[in-house]
């Protein structure tokens, strides 16, 4: 609880900061936004660890570890693809940010093919 709180205060802190900053070197803005975004994404992974490690010793509890691997990989593009997108949003360049959104969807596209093969096999060998 109190690391949540320590984040909102630091947002805090880099939102007046760059209140300050937008008046004296607008130029500067779009960095020290990212800055911010940065640091709370790396608070981001850092709290999310133990699901990783949760998600994990469950897909070594079942017979089926490494779909449990492709999840946590597709979980892990979507996150770096929304800061990355929302930093690009942040300089203003928002063609780009839909360009890496897209491309993230496309990647988790092509890592859930095996899954959607298995899936198949599934329905077949139940049907058949």
């Amino acid at each position: 609880m109190s690391g949540i709180a320590s984040l909102c205060g630091a947002a805090l802190c880099f939102a007046c900061v760059g209140v300050v900053i937008k008046q004296l070197k607008p130029d500067f803005l779009p960095v020290f936004t990212a800055c911010g975004g940065l640091v709370c994404f790396a608070y981001m992974a850092y709290t999310l660890l133990p699901i990783g490690d949760f998600i994990k010793t469950a897909g070594n509890k079942t017979d089926l570890p490494q779909y449990f691997t492709l999840l946590l990989k597709a979980v892990g593009i979507s996150l770096v693809c929304g800061v990355a997108a929302d930093i690009c949003r942040d300089f203003g360049e928002g063609s780009l940010a839909n360009g890496v959104e897209s491309a993230g969807k496309g990647a988790i596209i092509l890592l859930s093919l095996p899954v959607a093969e298995y899936l198949l096999e599934m329905a077949v060998g139940l049907v058949g």
